[in-house]
């Protein structure tokens, strides 16, 4: 993987890489035939040590395939408790892949995701002219080098790109589902389905983390234009510098009370869903 100035961050040493799956707050990466848990910087959040199915969260614990059975473990000290209870159903079902059998898809669409009236929509770009690729919520088109607009089957919707503004990809978020915008500047903003803007273009990334109600965003350092500002929107509407991930849960005053994290030099640096800081360092 790379960022968006193409700088390395996720070396090419991985059979496989899972889309972001906020439930676990981080990548599934395989190798060796095993499946482990690495963040954006290929720090390892979860050893490499479920047998060809990828780690899943139940509950408060992790979920392990040791090749026979499945297994918990803490999310705390990693270590190995109970067998899970058999359930008719595999447990792995995260955002990054899509269980069929023994086989892992990438979870986007393909043409037989189409309805008719999804078909209808895109019929005067569904030929010779024009090149129509398929991705996780949305279908890119293009005419040759150019590129046209995106079509959203959820949405039943054509967004075309203007000299001014394109539209590059779909994020859900809170059942709804927001577009990536772009401009010459090569950052990005976005706006929601009836084209209010939500952020000005102005941002390197725009991370959506459905499922757990926060944002990340990154943008240039005015001051280093080779160095990135991140910060984190949490549900509260509180924002962290940095780029914060969901951690623990723990009682405080006898009421729920969410952590989150951010990595400084290998170490976890947490947060409180108030915006206090933790062992920062």
């Amino acid at each position: 993987m790379c960022d968006s100035y193409k700088r390395i961050r996720v070396q090419p040493e991985y059979y496989s890489l899972s889309f972001y799956d906020a439930s676990v707050g981080g990548f599934h990466a395989e190798k060796n035939g095993k499946f482990g848990i690495i963040d954006q910087n290929a720090i390892q959040i979860m050893p490499f040590i479920s047998e060809g199915k990828p780690i899943t969260i139940i509950g408060e614990d992790y979920i392990v395939f040791d090749g026979f059975d499945f297994y918990n473990y803490s999310r705390k000290t990693k270590e190995r408790m109970n067998r899970l209870v058999p359930n008719p159903f595999p447990p792995i079902q995260d955002r990054g892949f899509v269980q069929k059998g023994n086989v892992q898809y990438d979870d986007q669409l393909k043409r037989t995701s189409l309805d008719d009236e999804d078909l209808q929509m895109i019929e005067p770009f569904d030929n010779d002219n024009y090149q129509i690729s398929y991705k996780k919520n949305c279908l890119e088109i293009a005419s040759g080098k150019e590129l046209i607009g995106i079509y959203v089957p959820k949405l039943k919707k054509i967004f075309k790109d203007t000299p001014e503004m394109a539209y590059v990809d779909v994020q859900p978020y809170n059942g709804k589902l927001y577009i990536l915008t772009t401009d010459p500047s090569g950052l990005f903003g976005m706006v929601d389905e009836d084209l209010h803007d939500i952020y000005p273009i102005k941002y390197t990334s725009i991370t959506l983390m459905n499922g757990t109600n926060t944002v990340i965003l990154s943008e240039p350092d005015p001051a280093n234009p080779d160095q990135l500002i991140f910060k984190t929107i949490l549900p509260n509407n509180k924002i962290l510098e940095g780029e914060f991930y969901p951690g623990a849960q723990i009682l405080r005053n006898g009421y729920p009370f969410q952590l989150y994290y951010k990595m400084i030099n290998g170490q976890k640096n947490y947060a409180g869903e108030d915006g206090t800081l933790y062992f920062e360092g």
